[in-house]
């Protein structure tokens, strides 16, 4: 699409669109957050967590059992306190961790959230309207997802305000 603002005549509904397209361009999965069913509370999109996961490590043969203790790992990084646990976050998907095998008999098994070697086996997904339920319920204009964990989120609202 071609998009062509004059300056303070475009709307948020416009903006969200160009960021959308742009982002599709790049080879991201489009997909409005009412379209994905879910629990508010959740905020990983469990599925392509689970199909990146089992498709990078499918050659390491971890049971289900392990494969939820990695999902796990990253669903249990505390909220708060809000610095220490972005911080964590932050550490957590950049450099992965070493999962203890339930076979005591297996090395510890370093695991990734992403793929940097091979960027095209990573999951891309770009989700507007995605809400969140907290201490409040959330909206954001736009989250960016890799392999199922927020990894950007868009608020155009006061973009569009200047």
């Amino acid at each position: 699409m071609d998009y062509i603002f004059e300056k303070g005549k475009f709307t948020e509904a416009q903006l969200e669109a160009a960021f959308i397209d742009l982002f599709e361009q790049q080879g991201y999965t489009y997909v409005h957050g009412k379209n994905i069913y879910r629990q508010y509370e959740d905020i990983l999109l469990l599925e392509d967590l689970l199909t990146y996961l089992r498709e990078r490590y499918a050659s390491d043969g971890l049971s289900e059992i392990e494969i939820q203790k990695i999902v796990n790992r990253v669903m249990m990084v505390s909220a708060v306190p809000l610095y220490a646990s972005n911080k964590e976050a932050f550490w957590l998907v950049n450099e992965g961790f070493d999962l203890i095998r339930d076979d005591v008999n297996q090395v510890a098994l370093h695991v990734n959230f992403i793929n940097f070697d091979e960027p095209e086996k990573n999951i891309f997904k770009v989700v507007n309207q995605y809400s969140v339920q907290g201490d409040r319920l959330r909206r954001p204009d736009l989250l960016v997802f890799i392999n199922g964990i927020p990894m950007e989120i868009f608020e155009f609202k006061s973009a569009v305000s200047e």
